[in-house]
């Protein structure tokens, strides 16, 4: 019966799936991608390996692949939590006919797992090419073997397959909980997801998160300077952790985080500034949601940019582990890579949370608004989301690259890349604003009578 319903659910809202069916399809191919380089100096003979730069396929696999399924498990879980609030009110309808949480859990399961299913195919295929470049890339910089090839696809894509099916059903297991904790009845009453205040549990998790992001600080800027590759992976999973402490304290945090810059926009702009301000503070859950894929986004990239122009600093003495020129390159590559999630999130949020308000729009019209009013307050409201996006994004930043600054250079006060920082503030309005003005746009197509009793 659940895989019935699954298919029915994905069959009537694929829409609704296409952000999680997006991020897993990066999951499939880049697990695959470093799984098949995992064995590509099979067979390559030991001298070959040793004149290699760099720590070796392996190491460069495993240190990717670790973040990699991190950050994968990151993104199902806001992806997904989308995905249940398109079908919330047929869920709620299933609990009032007596389904259990149970089952409610395992249809969210079996979903998960589908779109795994139908993503692993061309993600495996991506995933072979992908590897076959990217070891090209490390041969021409001396970073693997020039006899090392590219051979075991399938095993890999097969494991890969796995890794993601393993990391959505857990996702689906979390997010199921939004609609299995509240009573039936409740759940049917709030046809748009459960209260957005975060309650007890919520808040102790964000609690334990800020602990561990602290412990894993600690742990980093206390590496000698023989251990800096060790510093640098505690730094990035310190980082993910600290954005996890963010999501989970989000309907807190950006309320508050927006007051100051929203008293700027209404002191500006009366009309349409005090508009923007008082929608995004009014729904403390839709402005979080937008908020922290976009302080996801940013916080990994500027982290990742910093740290390498960090280890290129104390590259100009000796070079030494991940403080050389040629992993600072590695850095890079992986900046790319975990910034292509990063952007999966917050595309899919920002579509998702403006298509939501198809009939707030309707009445905003009806009452007198024109087109081109609404889109104005849009456009000063996802300025003002990838404004406290780039707050909080950069907030985590500071913190975990004074730690790695502090194990690479003796210094807590890391090299700042202006141009690459700015760079990546400018990515973040350009792609928060023209998606939200995309997507109301779309809205708005139809007629607002035709929405607003909707």
């Amino acid at each position: 019966m659940s895989l019935v319903l699954a298919v029915r659910q994905l069959q009537r809202r694929p829409a609704g799936f296409a952000g999680l069916a997006a991020a897993l399809l990066l999951a499939v191919a880049t697990v695959t991608a470093l799984g098949s380089l995992l064995g590509a100096e099979h067979g390559v003979p030991a001298a070959e390996r040793r004149e290699i730069r760099g720590p070796g396929l392996g190491l460069i696999a495993g240190a990717f692949g670790e973040i990699t399924v991190l950050v994968a498990f990151f993104v199902a879980l806001n992806t997904l939590g989308f995905a249940l609030r398109h079908q919330y009110r047929d869920l709620a309808l299933l609990r009032t006919v007596a389904a259990t949480p149970r089952q409610i859990r395992r249809l969210l399961r079996v979903q998960a797992g589908l779109t795994v299913l139908l993503v692993a195919l061309p993600g495996a295929l991506l995933g072979g090419a992908g590897a076959r470049t990217f070891l090209a890339a490390l041969q021409h910089r001396a970073m693997a073997a020039p006899h090392a090839r590219v051979t075991g696809v399938v095993p890999a894509a097969l494991v890969a397959t796995a890794v993601t099916l393993l990391v959505a059903t857990a996702a689906a297991s979390l997010t199921a909980r939004h609609v299995t904790a509240p009573t039936p009845a409740a759940a049917l009453a709030d046809s748009s997801g459960p209260d957005p205040r975060p309650g007890v549990l919520r808040l102790l998790a964000a609690t334990a998160a800020l602990a561990g992001g602290a412990a894993l600080l600690r742990l980093a800027a206390t590496r000698p300077p023989a251990d800096v590759d060790q510093a640098a992976q505690a730094t990035l999973l310190a980082t993910l952790v600290l954005l996890t402490a963010v999501a989970l304290a989000g309907p807190l945090l950006a309320p508050l985080a927006a007051a100051p810059l929203g008293r700027v926009l209404r002191t500006l702009l009366p009309g349409t500034g005090w508009q923007a301000d008082a929608n995004l503070r009014g729904y403390a859950r839709r402005l979080a949601s937008a908020v922290v894929p976009i302080a996801l986004l940013t916080g990994l990239s500027a982290t990742m940019a910093t740290m390498t122009g960090t280890a290129l600093r104390a590259a100009a003495g000796p070079p030494d582990g991940a403080t050389s020129a040629t992993d600072s390159w590695l850095r890079q590559a992986e900046l790319g890579l975990l910034g292509s999630f990063g952007a999966i999130a917050t595309l899919t949020t920002l579509v998702a949370l403006t298509g939501e308000r198809r009939r707030e729009f309707a009445l905003l019209r009806l009452l007198g608004a024109t087109r081109a009013h609404v889109l104005r307050v849009l456009a000063l409201e996802a300025a003002l989301t990838a404004a406290l996006g780039l707050l909080l994004g950069g907030l985590v930043t500071a913190a975990t690259t004074a730690a790695f600054a502090t194990a690479a250079t003796g210094s807590p006060v890391p090299t700042v890349p202006i141009a690459a920082c700015g760079w990546i503030a400018a990515a973040a309005g350009l792609l928060t604003v023209p998606t939200v003005l995309a997507a109301a746009a779309t809205a708005m197509r139809r007629p607002p009578a035709a929405l607003a009793g909707r």
